[in-house]
């Protein structure tokens, strides 16, 4: 028993020792970093220090100076976070020795996405390894310039009861069924419906669908008459573009970047005309517009489907300048 007890004792010993000696050779991670400062300048309205908000396309300026007390700086990373999207970093090389303590410059940014954006400075030493970056950041909030819609289910025409939403409100995302569309007309850009693919064959039955303004010259679902209608919006529409998810969620991230986006189409369609199903209002693509008041959008076609009760629809998703 006294032989076990004097090895117990000996194990508490130099457990104790060796938890003694790690902490001496350990340094916290909250005390590092610690000989590296950044400052951020007030040289220029246009200067964020901590945290600004601005209008899209405002120039705001990042007059910053990085010090570093002990050790070399050979680089600096800008590293920018937007939403919960992969920080962008790019690194920038110190070329003058006398700048290796310190250095100063200012990123003259010009604002193209709404929401708040985090710029972040750290330097680097000679072998491209971080030593600080002076625990501080700066915030820009970029005030909203477009409205987003999301998950809108607009239906086929129900051409016998008339009752399922098949005409859409691009400037609200509101869906109106014939009945109800005569007297909400001043504020409809587009119906849609659908008619066989011309590839369709009786063993492979194919449909597409397609879009079309009331001011259409010729009314492409006369079962609907829409004649009578006033006013009657003139939107104008390019031809569906496939393969645009990306575009939709990380290039129409402002009112200018849809502008741009949707410049780059022609629009110039009071309907699409579309003969087979990929070609037309499909899961995957996008339609530019143009309203009357001068706004550019983009709506994206989420999926052509039906809803338990079989009945088909399209679900879209729309973002437009404000």
């Amino acid at each position: 028993m006294k032989t076990k007890n004097i090895q117990k004792l000996l194990l508490i010993v130099f457990t104790v020792l060796c938890f003694t000696g790690c902490k001496k050779d350990s340094e916290n991670i909250f005390t590092m970093f610690t000989e590296v400062t950044v400052t951020y300048n007030n040289s220029d309205p246009r200067c964020v220090t901590d945290y600004k908000s601005v209008n899209e396309k405002e120039e705001v300026w990042i007059d910053f100076t990085i010090n570093s007390a002990s050790e070399d700086m050979y680089s600096y990373t800008v590293e920018k976070s937007a939403s919960n999207q992969t920080p962008e970093r790019t690194v920038f090389t110190i070329t003058n020795p006398a700048q290796r303590r310190s250095f100063s410059n200012i990123i003259k940014l010009v604002m193209d996405r709404d929401g708040k954006t985090s710029y972040r400075i750290y330097a680097l030493n000679q072998k491209g390894i971080f030593i600080g970056d002076g625990k501080k950041s700066v915030t820009i909030d970029v005030n909203p310039s477009y409205m987003i819609y999301a998950n809108r289910n607009i239906y086929l025409p129900d051409t016998v009861a008339k009752s399922l939403p098949s005409f859409f409100s691009l400037s609200d995302a509101s869906g109106f069924n014939y009945t109800e569309a005569g007297s909400n007309s001043a504020k409809i850009d587009f119906g849609i419906y659908r008619r066989l693919a011309s590839n369709s064959t009786p063993a492979a039955v194919s449909y597409v669908i397609n879009l079309y303004s009331p001011g259409v010259p010729v009314n492409p679902l006369a079962v609907y008459d829409i004649s009578a209608w006033t006013p009657k919006r003139t939107t104008r529409f390019s031809a569906p573009v496939t393969g645009q998810a990306t575009a939709f969620l990380t290039g129409a991230i402002s009112g200018s970047t849809i502008e741009t986006l949707a410049r780059a189409r022609t629009i110039n369609l009071s309907a699409t005309v579309a003969t087979v199903a990929a070609s037309g209002l499909a899961a995957g693509s996008a339609v530019f517009f143009l309203t009357p008041e001068g706004k550019y959008g983009m709506m994206y076609i989420n999926a052509a489907t039906s809803d338990y009760q079989g009945r088909p629809y399209i679900n879209v998703s729309v973002k437009v300048q404000r």
